[in-house]
């Protein structure tokens, strides 16, 4: 019974020296992205790769209203702390519009595992542009 005792005691004491897990620490902006408008309407998933000393960013995937579908993606000025801008529209026959969505002047935190987009906008529904503010893009 005492070994017992001091077996747990010792588990407890091992339990609480350990740090909560706050996730993997990231290094640069590499990796999955996404972002779910407000009103559910668009979500966008992308990817930011890097060639050599270059970054870019891929398409993954689109939803429109609850439809998955394939997507284009257009980058600008895409480093390890900004990009200047991301496009990305629907390009499939799932859905009935080439929807868009657009962020604009984009900051990559620190710690790479959130942007912040001080704005842009999305199609939704068709021909209806809605304007986006203080937004956050999270990893995936």
């Amino acid at each position: 019974m005492k070994t017992l005792s001091i077996l747990s005691l010792a588990l407890l004491s091992m339990l609480s020296g350990c740090d909560k897990d706050d996730g993997p620490e990231f290094t640069s902006p590499e990796g999955d992205w996404t972002y779910t408008t407000a009103d559910g309407k668009i979500s966008v998933d992308f990817t930011i790769i890097k060639s050599g000393s270059n970054f870019d960013a891929e398409a993954k995937a689109m939803t429109v209203d609850g439809t998955s579908c394939e997507s284009v993606l257009q980058a600008a000025g895409v480093t390890a702390t900004t990009i200047g801008s991301i496009r990305i529209n629907a390009n499939d026959i799932k859905v009935t519009y080439g929807y868009v969505i657009l962020f604009t002047d984009i900051t990559i935190s620190s710690d790479f595992k959130e942007m912040k987009v001080p704005g842009g906008s999305y199609t939704w529904p068709i021909d209806k542009t809605n304007q986006l503010t203080d937004i956050t893009i999270s990893r995936k």
